[in-house]
């Protein structure tokens, strides 16, 4: 066999290693560690001074029903300040917000376009509260959410704690698969929070501790950036289940792929930002998770074309070196019969999921050419 078939077979088996590690050996390590060396922390009662920051970019739709929602919130009134940070809406967002002044809503708008992270690290050292919970303008907090965020908090070795989001899923395919993914996902979640950290918050409902709080580069996620900096401090980030956001998940496969071409810039971003950091990180566990859940899961599409090379390759000697190509252009094939039927209106939810995991690889290799190309994704652009 010549080297070139020798590098391919050794690359392929590499790259499948890789690729089954982050999707199946480390959910499956992280529930043993769940129940083997779980790291308990003390949740209590607590009412510190909060301040909820509202992201908002063109909300008109939307923002009078999110502030109804935070001004009917379990918490006392003269405890929590809200603030819609507007990153220069150009809808009737200001003056919806300007309505409720009356009712302690304060407006906070930077002199200049600063993108959603931006925005946030703007609108941080006018704050008065203790912990800041961080929202979306479409997410509708239940009643007690604040108060299950700060009592995670109320132990001294927390530093952040993520909520918990519930969709309203239609029935396109994508919400179909997206649906699966949050079927998939959720559970390895609540069993990180247990023995180490999240390596991610929602920015739909998130809290952090005022001493915590670092501001991030514009073009950084803080879903992604805050949980490291809670580390860095030397605190855990957990999952607080019983703080929870409802939101709508998207319809339609373009949108889907937008979204998560934005969000793939930025973690391609946040890649060098992450790894000048990690070797300062008192936390190991969060190294080892962080490692395990983000970055080996965001090499997985460029790991998936490098596999389909090798596999190209191989084929070239036929027989039972082709299988692994088939193999590939079969699930290639699975994802583009769901794309069909999504597109035809008649969505097959054995295609969803097939069809969902095609979307965020495709979307993740798009990403990394645009990162590469330069493209940075400070500003934002809600998909509704």
């Amino acid at each position: 066999m010549s080297t070139l078939y020798v590098l391919a077979a050794v690359g392929l088996a590499l790259c499948a290693a890789i690729l089954v590690y982050p999707y199946v050996g480390y959910p499956i390590l992280v529930a043993l560690l769940a129940r083997v060396a779980p790291r308990p922390f003390a949740p209590r009662p607590w009412e510190p001074t909060v301040s909820l920051v509202i992201a908002a970019y063109n909300e008109e739709a939307v923002i009078a029903k999110k502030l109804e929602n935070s001004l009917e919130l379990d918490y006392p009134r003269d405890k929590l300040e809200i603030v819609v940070a507007s990153d220069g809406s150009t809808d009737g967002t200001h003056a919806i917000v300007e309505r409720y002044a009356d009712r302690g809503v304060r407006l906070f708008v930077p002199d200049r376009h600063l993108g959603k992270t931006g925005t946030a690290n703007a609108v941080a050292p006018t704050l008065r509260g203790e912990v800041f919970v961080f929202s979306d303008a479409t997410g509708m907090f239940n009643p007690s959410a604040i108060r299950a965020l700060v009592r995670s908090l109320a132990d001294p070795a927390v530093g952040a704690a993520t909520g918990r989001v519930l969709y309203q899923y239609g029935g396109s395919a994508v919400a179909s698969g997206f649906e699966a993914y949050q079927r998939f996902v959720v559970p390895q979640r609540r069993a990180e929070s247990v023995f180490g950290s999240e390596t991610s918050v929602s920015g739909s409902i998130h809290a952090l501790r005022r001493e915590a709080f670092r501001p991030a580069p514009a073009e950084l996620s803080f879903d992604m950036v805050h949980p490291l900096h809670v580390a860095l401090a030397g605190y855990r980030t957990v999952y607080e289940a019983d703080a929870t956001s409802l939101e709508e998940s998207r319809e339609r496969t373009a949108d889907e792929f937008r979204s998560r071409v934005r969000i793939a810039v930025r973690a391609w971003s946040y890649v060098p930002y992450l790894l000048a950091r990690l070797p300062a990180c008192p936390d190991r566990m969060f190294v080892f998770q962080v490692i395990s859940h983000k970055l080996l899961r965001w090499l997985s599409a460029p790991l998936l074309a490098v596999a389909l090379l090798c596999a190209l390759v191989l084929a070239t000697r036929g027989g039972a070196h082709a299988l692994p190509l088939a193999i590939g252009v079969a699930a290639c094939a699975v994802a583009a019969l769901g794309l069909a039927a999504s597109r035809l209106g008649r969505p097959a939810r054995l295609l969803a999921a097939p069809l969902f995991f095609a979307t965020i690889q495709l979307a993740y290799l798009v990403g990394l050419a645009r990162w590469i190309g330069g493209a940075r994704m400070a500003g934002w652009k809600p998909d509704r």
